[in-house]
């Protein structure tokens, strides 16, 4: 969970070549980058195989078991390391912070290349304009953005009185709006229904946009509207905004967040067999933490933040007083990194009775309260990260408390795949690089092959593993020593180089 308002970065330029034969130099060589002794995971599925790559300029060139070289190409001998394509995050919040931080290295450093942000409702607007922008910023990492529902709302709908219904002209409004955005580049449109405004709408308002999306080929992507006792509603929801819309539809960092929906995940199986027996292209991503982070309102679903009773049963559904912590309180920064439990006695007050003192000085429009909540169990996590359909992404921003903004797919690499054995490596790498570029039809990324754009990650299977925790949320990952952008290098030797090859990526064509 997170409630955003996105932005959308990056940048531009033919690519530079950056590659050293000795050391990590940044002059870029007269001939052609060829990386030997590299077991490569080619972002299909299929098992790695020893090899060696050919970049030329921002592209792969060749791949094959021996490349012949000349004197001009720089040949890097990776000693076994296995190269991957750059893995694609399908919910980010790296948009947030972008234009300040346009390393993005807490994204880089874990080997992701290309973050899809606008998520939750929220995107930049006009998109047009700041795409345009973005391009002249240079940023370390690819972009693509969807369109938010929740803006389309606020730039369609009467100002000061969205949380209720549209009406037919609102809607009207909003659609034209989503043309153009579609138009400016976004991928679809994403929701965020759990937050306002788009808590208020109705389901056919949502069909009825999906529907613009559709007409320029893209997705509809949603944070559904309960995500803990009513997420089986939410799931039925979105598949029925797939049917009526007529397009492809993704629960975004899908979980089941409460007591009594845990170990329902045959329950979720059975949900896509349904959609595909609906005609519904149902999709869905993941992240790999049992906690999430959002807003401290979220979890009254109801709006009814002053009822102790309602309050208290809300607290316990999302781990109870001693698993809520702090990310944010403008009142006090002091209670940030403490949990509820912790604030409460400092207050001498009752858990229930100080949240709610906490949400009443954070109402909106003040600056809100920021929580993470564990609410989810490791046994559900690791059935979503196991099911082939499922995609993975962050949900993360630059500089979070939340750790999945710098740890997501190190984790995976590292604690679900070589420790746990949740699902075989050359499996998680495609749901990171060939699967999403497939849903985004970025038809030149996501592969290993002749012809894709060199975006790449070398990593250690034996010691990848993520490095940030709460309380380190920035700490770097260990075994990803080198990540490529449009054949320049974004991390060497673990380290962010000052490089910014990235782009914005704008839909051009049919996803999904």
């Amino acid at each position: 969970m997170r409630l955003s308002s996105s932005t959308v970065p990056i940048v531009v330029l033919a690519a530079t070549l950056v590659p050293a034969t000795l050391g990590r130099s940044t002059a870029a060589p007269a001939g052609d980058l060829v990386l030997k002794n590299v077991i490569i995971h080619d972002g299909t599925g299929k098992r790695g195989f020893p090899g060696q790559v050919r970049i030329r300029g921002d592209r792969i060139v060749e791949v094959g078991k021996s490349l012949r070289t000349n004197a001009q190409d720089v040949v890097r001998d990776e000693h076994g390391l296995a190269l991957a394509p750059g893995f694609i995050d399908m919910h980010s919040h790296a948009d947030d912070l972008i234009l300040q931080d346009l390393d993005a290295e807490n994204v880089i450093r874990q080997g992701v290349t290309t973050v899809l942000v606008g998520q939750d409702g929220g995107s930049m607007y006009p998109l047009a304009d700041f795409l345009s922008r973005l391009e002249n910023a240079r940023a370390a990492v690819n972009l693509a953005s969807m369109a938010g529902h929740g803006t389309l709302r606020l730039h369609g709908m009467e100002p000061g009185n969205l949380l209720r219904a549209s009406t037919p002209e609102e809607l009207a409004k909003m659609k034209q709006l989503l043309e153009l955005e579609m138009k400016a580049g976004a991928f679809g449109l994403s929701s965020g229904l759990e937050y306002d405004p788009g808590h208020f709408a109705t389901t056919e308002e949502l069909i009825e946009l999906s529907k613009i999306a559709a007409a320029s080929g893209g997705f509809y992507i949603s944070h559904v509207r309960d995500e803990g006792n009513a997420v089986y509603d939410s799931f039925n929801e979105i598949i029925e905004i797939g049917k009526g819309g007529q397009l492809p539809v993704e629960i975004t960092h899908i979980k089941l967040a409460t007591p009594s929906v845990w170990h329902s995940t045959a329950k979720v199986k059975a949900l896509f067999d349904e959609a595909q027996k609906r005609g519904v292209t149902l999709l869905a991503d993941v992240y790999p933490y049992t906690y999430w982070e959002s807003v401290a309102r979220v979890i009254l679903l109801d709006r009814d933040y002053a009822n102790p009773e309602k309050v208290g049963k809300a607290l316990a559904d999302n781990g109870g007083p001693d698993r809520i912590r702090f990310t944010n309180y403008p009142p006090d920064a002091s209670i940030v990194g403490k949990t509820l439990s912790e604030v409460a006695a400092s207050w001498q007050m009752k858990p229930v009775d100080a949240y709610i003192r906490i949400l009443q000085e954070t109402m909106p429009p003040k600056e809100e309260t920021g929580i993470m909540g564990e609410s989810m169990i490791d046994d559900d996590v690791r059935w979503f990260i196991a099911q082939p359909q499922i995609a993975f992404c962050s949900d993360g921003g630059l500089h979070d408390l939340h750790p999945r903004g710098a740890g997501t797919f190190p984790r995976i690499l590292g604690h679900y795949v070589r420790e746990e054995k949740v699902l075989p490596l050359e499996a998680a790498i495609y749901k990171m690089t060939g699967l999403p570029a497939e849903r985004l039809g970025l038809r030149d990324r996501g592969r290993v092959a002749a012809g894709f754009v060199a975006d790449l990650v070398l990593f250690d299977p034996a010691t990848v593993i993520d490095g940030s925790k709460v309380g380190d949320s920035q700490a770097p990952p260990k075994g990803i020593p080198a990540v490529m952008v449009s054949g320049a290098w974004v991390v060497e030797d673990g380290k962010v180089t000052g490089a910014h090859p990235g782009r914005v990526l704008r839909h051009s064509g049919k996803v999904g």
